[in-house]
Formats: structure tokens, C-alpha cells, sequence
């Protein structure tokens, strides 16, 4: 007899389907590595990413600490305590060492790194349960070239106070931020600090001849007339002697010379808010004296301080004696100091200032311009004012309209100024953080302070 085998087939569909599910079982844990490492790396570097931007934050904000003076333990504590704070807000599951700090006397780099882990997710299945980076930032002072002009008001009520005292304490303070940012690897010329003082006028002094068509040394000459009661004789004797006396009116004439100062006015006509070169119909005005015959003395005789203008320069010792010396005068003719901090950053004008405080050019690559007006009243006097020039208030605003087109950063600090005084520089100011009313002596410092630490310029390096 013949045996047949039989085939049973639903028994061999049950074998493949247990193979295909232990081939599937075996693939899943290298697939489910190569997605979790996947997504941890992606996980790790946003992290690196979050804390790097923490760190570089940080290493500003100490760099800037720097500036006040802060020893370098103190710096330390804070980037420290600035990175921590920032790590434990961000939260998620990242660990990360203390911030080691790094400083260098007699520079203002500063440097910062940080090592962190991130906790995994699936990498776990491959024994990975954290992934380490690290970071690490620097500063350095702008590697550009920076000009700065001071504007200051030295009108009579900056006598009231201690105001002058305390402008000239925030003024130096200013100075040496602003020329602490020169290290070893710049240029002489990469910070330059230019200065001029206004009162009623600006003196131009040594400039004079440059921007008026006068001669700077012009004496006025006028006659003046005195007129006396004398007894004159009318009748002589024989002898020579006087037979008869009679009271007569006696004039004499007597020259009265006034040499003038060398102090000039706003420029008027088509040229009047241009920072375009003196020159014919662009020069500076001046007041000319007149005789007053009635009175017999002059009128209208021109009067300033005796701040000579500071070209731009890196000289500790000019800067400093410039602000030393600033003696409170007379009126507040700030649209005069506004147009004379823009002379002095203007290169229309190289060929007035020495050779050493040429200005760059505006669009000079890498660099920047700043302006700092400062007052403690309001704009109140001008001696050109009509054909559409305005008062001092209106003259200034177009002023600082110019000089913000021409890309100049205006920054202004209205010391115990009153409220018009401190409405016309918040105009003028480049925006509304660039505009400072410091009510006090601390108040006065610390908004110099701000302006010298944020022109400074620092930047991430590495």
C-alpha cells in the first residue's frame, strides 16, 4: 500500500510568520539607537546652542562690569552667578560645571568657558545617559575706530550746585572708559574724543581766521568826545596878561580803541545747517561792535568763554585739562554747541582741524560717530533768528536732524535741566535709551559711565 504525506500548510505559514516577527524584534534596538542618538544629538546641540548665547550674555555683562572698575574676583562672582541664574531658568535636562573666568591685567578682554552635560532619552538603551559639551566666549573692545564729540553747556547757571564740579568728575570719568578700550593690538588713532564748550557763543580762537572772513585779532576805533567848562580869556593887556575872563564850553577828542574776541555765531543762508567747509557764503558769523555816541562806549561788544575747541585726539592729558578747565559763563546758545560737535566729526571740515584730527570719512568702513550734547537749562539764545532760521531751540533740532542723516549717534544727558530743556534733547537723542536726566552728582556719572561703556562698542570674539 501506498502512503501519501500530507502537506500542512497553514503550519508553515505560522513558521514564516515567526520568523519575520523574531527578524523584526532583532531590528528594533539598532533602529531605535541609531533614532535615539539622532535625537539626542539634535537635543544636545540646541542645548549648546541655549547656553552658548547664555555665556556669550554673560561675558558682556562682565566686560562691562569691567569698565566701572570691578576687581577681577568680582567679575568672576557675577559672570558665575549671571550663568548659573540663566541655566537654572532655562530648566530641562542639562547639568553644567562652575564658569571658569579668565581676565588679563591692564586689558578689558574678558574670557569665559563651561562644560555641561545633557541627559539622553533613547541613547540610554545603548548605556549613554548624558552627552558633554562645552562652550566658550570672549569680549574685546570694537577693533573699529570710534570719534566722539563732547557738547558741553557752560552757561552761568552751571555755576549753581556744584553742577560744573560734578560735569567735570562724570566728564573724566567718561574720558578714561572711553580711552581704556585702546589696548595693546589698536591703533593710536582708534578712539578719538573731540570737545567743545558753548555759553552764549562759541569761542573759535585759533580757528577764527579759518571759519570767518575776518582777521581774528580786529580792533574797532572810535572818537570820544568830552566836553568841559573853562575860563578862557577874551581880552589881553598890553603886558601879555588877562584883562577879561569868560566861562566858554570846551570839547576834546580823544581815540577809544576795543580790540573784539574771537567768538562767532550761528552761519546763516543756504549753508546755515550744513556741516559744509567755511568758506565764501558759508563762513561763521560775528557781531561787530557799535559806538554809542550818546554813552560814549561801545555796544554790543562780543563776549564768550575762553574754551579753545579740541580737535579730535587720543591725548589723556588735552582731554582732561579741557574738562579741568571749564568755567561757568554766560547764556545758553546750545544750537552753537550742537553745530560745533558736528564740525568737529565732520571730514568736510579736515582741512580746518590739524592734520592728526582729520575726521574719517561717514561711510568709513568699520567705525562710528557720536555725538554727546549736554545741558543743564534750555536753548535761549541766538543772534540770528529770522529768513527761517528759528530760535536757538528751533536751529538746534535742525542740527540734530542733520547730524542723525549723516549717520551720527546722538547722545544726550540733560543735567537738572527744566522740562523744555529736557523735552529738546529727548528730540535730539538718536532714541529714547540714548537720552538720560540725571538729577544728581551718582545720576551725572553713571549716565557718562552708560554713554563711554555702550560707544565702547564690545564684541563676541570668540
Amino acid at each position: 500500500m501506498v502512503r501519501k504525506s500530507l502537506l500542512n500548510t497553514s503550519s508553515l505559514k505560522a513558521d514564516e510568520r515567526g520568523n519575520v516577527a523574531m527578524i523584526t524584534a532583532l531590528s528594533v534596538l539598532p533602529i531605535l539607537s541609531v533614532a535615539g542618538l539622532a535625537l539626542d544629538l539634535q537635543m544636545t546641540t540646541t542645548s549648546k546652542n541655549q547656553v552658548q548665547a547664555i555665556i556669550d550674555s554673560a561675558v558682556l555683562s562682565g566686560s562691562k562690569l569691567k569698565q566701572t572698575g570691578a576687581n577681577e574676583t568680582e567679575i568672576r562672582e557675577h559672570i558665575q552667578q549671571y550663568v548659573e541664574a540663566l541655566v537654572r531658568t532655562r530648566g530641562g535636562s542639562v547639568t553644567c560645571d562652575d564658569t571658569t573666568v579668565e581676565t588679563t591685567d591692564g586689558m578689558q578682554d574678558v574670557s569665559a568657558s563651561i562644560v555641561c552635560s545633557q541627559k539622553t532619552t533613547l541613547s540610554q538603551v545603548m548605556g549613554k545617559t548624558k552627552m558633554d559639551f562645552s562652550v566658550t566666549s570672549g569680549t574685546t573692545y570694537g577693533i573699529g575706530k570710534v570719534e566722539v564729540a563732547f557738547v558741553f553747556d557752560v552757561s552761568g547757571s552751571m555755576d549753581n550746585n556744584n553742577r560744573m564740579t560734578n560735569l567735570k568728575a562724570a566728564a573724566n570719568t567718561a574720558v578714561d572708559t572711553l580711552l581704556a578700550t585702546l589696548t595693546e593690538n589698536s591703533e593710536a588713532d582708534d578712539v578719538r574724543i573731540a570737545m567743545v564748550s558753548y555759553d552764549n557763543r562759541v569761542n573759535a580762537a585759533g580757528f577764527f581766521e579759518d571759519v570767518t572772513a575776518p582777521t581774528a585779532t580786529r580792533t574797532y576805533t572810535a572818537v570820544n568826545s568830552t566836553t568841559t567848562t573853562q575860563s578862557v580869556c577874551t581880552r589881553y593887556r598890553s603886558n601879555g596878561t588877562c584883562r577879561t575872563w569868560e566861562d566858554q564850553d570846551v570839547t576834546t577828542y580823544d581815540p577809544v580803541s576795543i580790540t573784539v574776541p574771537t567768538c562767532v555765531e550761528e552761519r546763516i543762508g543756504a549753508k546755515a545747517f550744513t556741516d559744509d567747509k567755511p568758506g565764501l557764503n558759508a563762513y561763521l558769523e560775528i557781531t561787530e561792535p557799535n559806538w554809542n555816541d550818546s554813552r560814549n562806549r561801545w555796544d554790543n561788544v562780543t563776549s564768550c568763554n575762553d574754551d579753545v575747541p579740541l580737535p579730535l585726539t587720543s591725548d589723556e592729558d588735552d582731554l582732561h585739562a579741557f574738562v579741568n578747565g571749564l568755567q561757568p559763563g554766560s547764556g545758553t546758545a546750545g544750537h552753537l554747541g550742537t553745530q560745533w560737535g558736528r564740525y568737529l566729526l565732520s571730514p568736510k571740515w579736515d582741512d580746518v582741524w590739524p592734520a592728526a584730527s582729520k575726521p574719517l570719512a561717514y561711510d568709513e568702513p568699520d567705525s562710528k560717530k557720536a555725538l554727546i550734547l549736554m545741558t543743564d537749562g534750555e536753548f535761549n539764545t541766538a543772534f540770528n533768528t529770522g529768513d527761517g532760521m528759528g530760535d536757538s531751540a528751533a536751529q538746534a533740532r535742525k542740527h540734530c536732524d542733520e547730524a542723525k542723516a549723516q549717520g551720527i549717534t546722538i547722545y544726550t544727558v540733560a543735567f537738572q535741566a527744566p522740562t523744555a530743556g529736557q523735552t529738546l534733547l529727548a528730540y535730539c537723542a538718536s532714541d529714547s535709551t540714548k537720552a538720560f536726566t540725571p538729577s544728581g552728582a551718582a545720576d551725572l556719572t553713571e549716565a557718562y559711565q552708560t554713554i563711554a561703556s555702550e560707544i565702547s562698542d564690545l564684541r563676541i570674539v570668540y
